[in-house]
This record gives C-alpha cells, structure tokens and sequence, in this order.
C-alpha cells in the first residue's frame, strides 16, 4: 500500500502553516518552501491605459453580460468555470444545472430568506 509523503505532525504544524501561507515564514526553509508554492508571476501591463475622461463622462463602452433567465446561451458561455481546467460541460450536466436553477427560482421567488425578516 502507498504511503504519503507528508508527514505533518502537531509537532510541525506551524511550520506547515507557515510554508503555505497560513502564517508568515520565519526563516529562509518557510520561505523557500511557499516561493516554490507561489512562484512569482510576471504581469504584463505596458499596453495598459486608462481613460479617465472616457469613465467620468460615461462614454466609456464596455460589453454587458445580462445574467438572468432570459440570457442567450452565447451570452452565458464565457462565463463558465469548470474544475476541470476550463473543459467544456457534457449537455447533460448543462442541463441538470438549469433545472437546479429553474427550481430554486420557483421555491424562492424573490422573497426574503427565512430568519432575515
């Protein structure tokens, strides 16, 4: 049978904490151990601009996403998120959320939750 590899103890919690993020790194094994975690990302935003003047003045033209029933499919697709790593949905899983969607609305329909009356 397969043993884990990780061996985490009450003993050394904290440093475990403190290797992932939990807790600050105390010193240079912690640090090197949570740098190999979360490597540094190099973010590109030499091409970034804002226009201020666009924003104040309401001229500023952004695409909007309605998100209710009435959503068209193609609206809705670059909204998804998938565990697993960003696959497409089989239609039936597609189609089991909806219908999870479809009744909650019809059990709740807009009223306040109970206990927050």
């Amino acid at each position: 049978m397969a043993q884990s590899k990780i061996h985490i103890t009450t003993d050394n919690m904290a440093e475990w904490l403190a290797s992932t993020g939990f807790l600050f790194p105390r010193n240079e094994t912690e640090m090197a151990r949570f740098d190999k975690l979360y490597p540094e990302e190099a973010d590109d935003v030499s091409n970034f601009e804002v226009d201020c003047t666009r924003i104040l003045n309401g001229t500023l033209k952004t695409k909007v996403i309605p998100l209710n029933k009435e959503a068209r499919e193609e609206d809705i697709i670059p909204l998804k998120m998938v565990a697993r790593k960003g696959g497409n949905l089989p239609q039936h899983i597609l189609d089991k959320i909806k219908k999870n969607q479809d009744d909650r609305t019809k059990n709740n329909p807009g009223g306040p939750e109970k206990g927050t009356e």
